[in-house]
């Protein structure tokens, strides 16, 4: 007991408790400026960790230091002869008495402030260290990693048991789970895209575990019903199975009124990451808890928005889907999530359907959003959607996509998005290992599917493409598109017709042939090498009723019928297409315009300054450098303008250059389609022909060839 009194006397003595307590408020005020560096200069997410293990180290050495320094005694006043007495012979051999202390100084601010400073500054010249250097001295496959994905799970959409009308509510009760289980990072969350693939399915849960490769699979029912005393009464059966054995791990039955449906949603995923053996840090427990809203009315809207989003591509629908979004806004002006998808449908209705009045108001909404939430997932998708499809300006989206994969690595959508923005800043491997790993968590998805073909397609890996267009068209046998990339791929691979006029002859059983002739830059290919095949499936079309892009088919006409030596219904196309194009430019961004199409109809007129000016305008404003996918198609357009007005030599230049970056092109290509014929006679383009053959080896990039 008086070891433990002399123990707390000098720790009094010396001020330790002082100088805790100024440390320890001192390290939460550097721990706040650590996080602020750390996500204002993009530094990893290591350093307020590697801030907290050097604070906690220094923490023993300011205490072990805070010692009271004592002033020295002073001298014993004399007798006045200024001489010192002599000492009492009694006290000779006694221990000699300690002198007495008439003050101490305490050091505490000065050295716990001290020992603060030191920390900054190792923790400024680490940061410091690895801004300038640190890319460099990562190992390469580091550019390459992503973040880990835990134990995989997949959805499966919740069974409406109510009236047909309430579909979407059990839709949006599915949804809403998915994205909170999206927030756990242990977890591995399939994505609502390939999940709604299986609505109604009689496929056993093994079997769709076995598919989709997860470890546990989440299903349930949904009852949502009145009452005779007029409440609205929600009902939530849920079992989690795992597929290795079928067994059901955890079951439950919610019974809510429908005010109660947020809780029982965080419920859920709650209960779900227990079973799971997942510990649940309280930062997330709160953010699974967070309702998105007060006003049942408001999410409401917001579900029924979804609804709508999700069949955008039909205008009509889009619209809707941004009605609903602002009624949701409008009942609850907090409604953070609602904001981020009022922004997303605006800024699709700007790129889908060139509404560009869309575009600011689509910025309105973001901002509004992110300061409401300023960590909002959905609201950093948004912003990333607005710069990515509003503004093209790929960093500023990569950004924002980066910072919700490291949020949520289980987010498809992010990953996906990054690597269409990595393809375009031409990191090519850095974009198929992304873009896998949005197939790994959403395999179903085609446009995610036929997106990574095309990243193949374009490497000159053939074989992969191959097996990519194969799994798209097997799950979506009725897009024209798939089709069109996928005959333009085997075209490149060797330049056997064969294979090719086999697969349009298979999707003609679906899809009627002037569809799958009109359109994208494939379509041109297609019509180039299988016009003449064709002609007549293109003279059967009623453009009012098919729906089918005036423009582009005026182009495919035209070509078919050059093919065939009509020059003058040729001209009579060219020109139709040209007053179609000339219509839309200025009804968005200039670099959207469809420059080269004007160009190339300009050249079947004959009018060759006017085609060479618009080929090259369209090269300007998406030049490579800017865009490696579409970069290209630009450059293949201003080659077909030169062979038109007959400048062989600057169709060969582009030529040499498309075949020096991945582009789609091959000399295999080159060699089937006729449109190039007039350059056969050119011993350069000969030339060409034969040092592509050599030269590309298959999935390597080639080497470039002129400057």
């Amino acid at each position: 007991m008086k070891l433990l009194k002399q123990l707390a006397t000098e720790i009094h003595r010396r001020s330790i408790w002082q100088v805790l307590a100024v440390y320890l408020l001192g390290s939460a005020a550097v721990f706040q400026v650590v996080q602020s560096l750390t996500e204002g200069l993009g530094l990893p997410d290591w350093f307020p960790g590697f801030a907290v293990v050097l604070l906690i180290v220094l923490l023993p050495v300011v205490l072990a230091t805070a010692v009271v320094r004592e002033k020295a005694p002073e001298a014993e006043p004399s007798d006045g002869s200024g001489e010192p007495e002599e000492a009492d012979d009694s006290m000779v051999g006694a221990a000699a008495p300690s002198p007495p202390i008439h003050r101490r100084r305490v050091l505490v601010m000065p050295r716990a402030m001290l020992g603060l400073i030191g920390i900054l500054a190792v923790w400024a010249i680490v940061a410091t260290s690895w801004l300038l250097f640190g890319n460099r001295l990562a190992p390469p496959e580091a550019e390459t990693s992503l973040p880990v994905l835990g134990t995989k799970l997949v959805v499966l959409p919740f069974e409406n048991l109510g009236p047909a009308a309430v579909d979407y509510f059990a839709d949006g009760v599915t949804e809403e789970v998915t994205s909170r289980l999206s927030e756990i990072p242990e977890l591995g969350i399939i994505s609502r895209t390939t999940a709604l693939q299986y609505k109604g399915s009689t496929q056993t849960v093994r079997v769709i575990g076995e598919e989709l490769d997860v470890q546990y699979v989440l299903e349930g029912t949904v009852r949502w019903e009145g009452t005779p005393d007029g409440r609205s009464v929600v009902r939530v059966t849920l079992q989690l199975v795992r597929v290795a054995d079928d067994i059901h791990i955890w079951t439950q039955r919610y019974d809510a009124i429908l005010s109660e449906i947020f809780q029982v949603q965080s419920d859920i995923a709650e209960a779900v990451a227990r079973a799971l053996d997942i510990t649940l840090l309280e930062p997330q427990r709160q953010a699974l808890r967070a309702p998105p809203t007060e006003s049942l009315e408001a999410y409401d809207f917001y579900l029924r928005g979804n609804d709508y989003y999700h069949r955008r591509f039909v205008e009509e629908d889009a619209w809707s889907a941004v009605e609903m979004y602002e009624r949701a806004v409008e009942l609850d002006p907090n409604f953070a999530v609602a904001y981020a998808a009022l922004g997303r449908a605006r800024v699709w209705l700007n790129s889908q359907f060139a509404r560009s009045a869309e575009l600011p108001r689509a910025r309105e909404a973001v901002d509004e959003a992110l300061q409401l939430a300023p960590d909002l997932v959905e609201a950093h998708m948004a912003l990333g959607d607005y710069h990515y499809y509003g503004r093209l300006d790929y960093e500023q989206a990569l950004e924002q996509y980066t910072w919700v994969q490291r949020r949520q690595p289980s987010n498809s959508d992010a990953s996906a998005l990054i690597a269409w923005i990595q393809r375009r800043q031409g990191n090519w491997e850095r974009s198929i290992v992304n873009a896998e790993r949005a197939l790994e968590l959403d395999p179903r998805n085609t446009v995610w599917l036929v997106g990574q073909a095309q990243n193949h397609l374009y490497m000159g890996r053939y074989e992969q493409a191959e097996s990519y267009f194969r799994r798209a068209i097997a799950l979506a046998p009725d897009v024209p598109y798939y089709y069109r990339w996928a005959a333009w791929s085997y075209l490149a691979w060797d330049g056997s017709t064969e294979r090719a006029h086999r697969l349009l002859q298979q999707a003609f059983f679906r899809i009627e042939p002037a569809e799958l002739l009109t359109g994208s830059e494939a379509s041109w290919i297609i019509v180039s090498v299988f016009g003449e095949d064709y002609a007549s499936a293109l003279e059967q079309v009623d453009l009012e009723e098919s729906g089918i892009d005036p423009g582009y088919y005026y182009l495919a006409r035209a070509r078919v019928s050059d093919q065939m030596g009509d020059g003058e219904l040729a001209r009579a196309y060219y020109d139709s297409a040209r007053v179609e194009f000339e219509a839309r430019v200025g009804d968005g961004p200039e670099h959207l315009a469809p420059h080269a199409e004007i160009g190339l109809a300009y050249a079947g007129l004959g009018q060759y300054e006017e085609a060479i000016r618009e080929g090259r305008l369209a090269v300007q404003l998406r030049p490579v450098s800017r865009d490696a996918i579409t970069g290209p198609d630009k450059v293949r357009d201003l080659a077909r303008i030169y062979v038109m007005i007959g400048d062989y030599e600057q169709a060969i230049e582009q030529l040499e250059y498309l075949l020096s970056i991945p582009s789609g092109m091959s000399a295999a290509l080159l060699r089937v389609d006729p449109f190039w014929d007039p350059l056969r006679s050119s011993p350069r383009f000969q030339m060409l022909l034969e040092a592509d053959a050599l030269e590309r080896q298959p999935g390597q990039l080639p080497r470039r060839i002129t400057a």
